[in-house]
C-alpha cells in the first residue's frame, strides 16, 4: 500500500533531478571552451564499445544522448502539445548554437548539433510517451 505522501515525494525528487540536469546542461552548453578536450580516456572507452564510430557519428550520438532527458522534461511540461514540444526541442538548441557562435569564440557552432540535439529531445519525449502508455496499460490490466 503506498504511503500518503509518496506522490508528493516523487514529484520533489523529479524536480530536483530536473534542476540538476538543467544546470549541468547549461554548464556543458555554455562553457567557454570544449569540455571534451581532456576526455581522451572516456572517448577511448566509447570507441571500444562502438568500433565503427567516427568522430562525427560519435559527436552526433553524444549530442542525442545529452538532449534525451530534455525531451523527457518537455514531455512532462508540454503534455498533449506535440507540435509545441517539437518547436521547443528545435528552438532551444538553435538558440544555444547561435549563442555559442556569437559569444563563445572557443566553441564551434554547428547546424548538425542543432539537428542532433533536436533528435535527442524528440527521442526522449517519444520514449516518455511510450513508457507512460505501457505503464498505464499495465496498471489497467492489474486492476481487472
Amino acid at each position: 500500500m503506498p504511503t500518503p505522501g509518496a506522490p508528493l515525494r516523487r514529484r520533489h525528487v523529479a524536480m530536483i533531478v530536473a534542476a540538476v540536469y538543467l544546470c549541468g546542461l547549461g554548464v556543458i552548453l555554455l562553457w567557454p571552451d570544449h569540455l571534451d578536450r581532456h576526455a581522451g580516456a572516456a572517448y577511448a572507452i566509447l570507441y571500444a564499445l562502438f568500433p565503427g564510430a567516427t568522430a562525427e557519428t560519435m559527436d552526433f550520438g553524444l549530442n542525442v544522448v545529452l538532449f534525451a532527458p530534455f525531451g523527457v522534461l518537455l514531455s512532462a511540461l508540454l503534455r498533449g502539445h506535440p507540435w509545441r514540444l517539437l518547436g521547443v526541442a528545435w528552438v532551444v538548441p538553435l538558440l544555444v548554437e547561435i549563442f555559442q557562435g556569437v559569444f563563445l569564440p572557443g566553441r564551434t557552432s554547428s547546424a548538425l548539433d542543432v539537428a542532433a540535439n533536436t533528435v535527442g529531445g524528440v527521442v526522449g519525449a517519444v520514449a516518455t510517451v511510450v513508457v507512460r502508455r505501457f505503464l498505464t496499460r499495465s496498471h489497467t490490466r492489474d486492476r481487472s
